[in-house]
């Protein structure tokens, strides 16, 4: 009986290791495939800010929570400002979140090695891969999955004291999802309560359990309140986190509305790979199916397999409505797909003995053979997506070859072509823009993209805002305080030398033009030196 235990412990052991270090090497290996300039400088400039000594909303703004500049500033911390660090920084958040799915499958179903290898396949593999390196979304999703274990843990947990510090935990996770991406924590929120009725029933326990989710969430938002009063600036807070944002969000929300909540588009067409979209609406059925039919028999513990039809429900509809209104490419939003489908799975199998469904015989190879192949399609999909770096937008049929020629931007490989309409964005160009910048000794102001050189070359990164994204970061023609602000900046910081982006991905000459104090400071006061590629050079006129 020893061996035998112990031996499912070592099938267990495997998996969970197989799994997390997939997660790790694909996005490793996938976000070092090329580079898209304004998706991927965002959080390398943002926790490079907070490494130097800058503070979010009083140093530097931009529209969500400051939760993921702070963990990803840790890694540049522990392990230097590099590429490098950038990308361990984000294999080890996919690591984590394989980590936090595998438990969360397991809390709900019990041991169930079949369920657990679907999650955590799964999960290593769209999680983290499609976009590689540190971003906002993956962060708040990281925080949720945190947050769903934390709850589902509560109903199984034993002791006085340990049900309740879970609820607690899970409200306070739940702010730093909200504190990472607005729309992320705001979508996945009402689960919580949903899945507190669920588990305890309609009495006085629940209201209990439900007021110690809110102390958490009251606990969460005190201790960064605090922060923002005694560090930072709240009134440009509110400005860049709630008031710019809710205009855009409501304006997407409306459309979704419009659309009959994204069932009116059409779904499959340029909303992922369609094997994903297939598995979510199983997934959805199963759920559906396990609150009409499920009965007080079944071999799962009551309140943990509502919890599990509750998953199969809620997180498919989550990824649907965050897609729809995100309107990003739509497999960087599958972060869940491994939870609900793995979940899904073993309600069914619960369900089947509850009815007393022989699940041995010929039938269970056939079964065990279709979730086999049904698993690995869609891994597979989502390993060709993080391959082929199809979330960002400027690559198509790329080519990566050697790693490139700087040694704080390896293990980078640069894509071939990196192409913005008919401009190409050549490593040759970024070696020699990289050798020249380093040979100034100065501080330089690059817009608007490739902010990435200011972490990369240790120089100040020398304006207010963190990237320039017209009605997500600024507002054309109310931002006059923020123009002021960056030309006063740049002067104050003295900046020696301009590099102007020929082409960039939303035009470079269009967002300069919504900063006309800035563009006329900069007019003013440098002058055309010479180009690197698509990049050219101002020096700051002699006076």
């Amino acid at each position: 009986m020893r061996t035998a235990n112990r031996c499912v412990f070592l099938r267990h052991l495997a998996v969970w290791l197989g799994c997390m270090l997939l997660a790790f090497l694909l996005t490793y290996l996938a976000g070092g495939r090329g580079f898209f300039a304004f998706d991927q400088s965002i959080v390398f400039d943002g926790s490079y800010r907070v490494l130097t000594g800058q503070v979010p909303y009083r140093d530097f703004v931009m529209p969500f929570g400051p939760i993921t500049f702070w963990l990803h500033s840790l890694f540049f911390h522990l392990l230097g400002v590099s590429f490098e660090s950038y990308l361990i920084g984000s294999a080890l958040v996919g690591l984590l979140a394989t980590l936090a799915a595998m438990l969360l499958v397991r809390l709900i179903l019990g041991s169930n090695l079949l369920a657990e290898l679907v999650a955590g396949l799964l999960t290593a593999v769209w999680f983290y891969p499609p976009f590689g390196t540190p971003w906002v979304d993956q962060t708040a999703f990281l925080f949720a999955l945190m947050a769903l274990v934390a709850i589902a843990g509560s109903l199984v947990a034993q002791g006085r004291w340990l049900r309740p510090a879970l609820i607690v935990a899970s409200g306070v996770i739940w702010t730093c999802a909200f504190l990472s991406k607005q729309n992320v924590g705001a979508f996945v929120g009402p689960f919580f309560p949903i899945a507190i009725v669920l588990g305890w029933g309609g009495n006085r326990r629940t209201i209990k359990m439900l007021c110690l989710f809110a102390a958490g969430v009251v606990a969460g938002w005190c201790i960064f309140l605090l922060w923002l009063y005694l560090r930072s600036d709240p009134s440009v807070f509110v400005e860049y986190v709630f008031r710019l944002p809710s205009k855009l969000g409501t304006q997407r929300l409306r459309s979704l509305v419009r659309t009959g909540f994204g069932l009116l588009r059409p779904y499959f067409d340029g909303r992922g790979p369609w094997i994903v979209n297939v598995l979510m609406a199983a997934s959805f059925t199963s759920g559906i199916v396990g609150l009409v039919r499920g009965t007080s028999k079944q071999t799962l513990r009551k309140a943990n397999f509502r919890l599990g039809c509750l998953a199969c429900i809620y997180l498919p509809v989550f990824q649907h409505i965050f897609i729809n209104t995100t309107l990003n490419q739509a497999a960087n939003g599958f972060a869940f797909a491994g939870v609900s489908f793995a979940v899904a799975t073993g309600l069914v199998q619960g369900m089947a003995r509850v009815r007393r469904v022989s699940l041995q015989g010929p039938g269970r190879t056939l079964r065990l053979l279709i979730l086999i192949i049904v698993t690995a399609g869609v891994a597979m999909s989502g390993i060709k997506v993080a391959m082929r770096r199809s979330v960002h937008d400027i690559f198509s049929n790329p080519g990566f070859h050697s790693p490139i020629e700087i040694d704080v931007l390896r293990p980078l490989r640069w894509a071939e072509p990196t192409a913005m309409g008919d401009y190409e964005i050549t490593e040759e160009s970024i070696v020699k823009l990289y050798s020249y910048l380093k040979d100034c000794h100065c501080n330089f102001f690059i817009f608007p993209d490739f902010t990435i050189f200011y972490g990369l070359l240790g120089v100040p990164s020398p304006q207010p805002l963190l990237w320039f994204h017209r009605d997500v970061t600024y507002q054309r023609g109310a931002n006059t305080w923020l123009d002021r602000r960056i030309s006063e900046d740049l002067e104050r910081k003295r900046v020696e030398v301009l590099v102007l982006e020929q082409v960039s991905w939303f035009n470079t000459g269009e967002r300069l033009n919504d900063f006309p104090i800035t563009k006329r400071y900069l007019m003013a006061n440098f002058a055309m030196e010479g180009k690197i590629g698509t990049f050219r050079i101002y020096r700051r006129i002699a006076r």
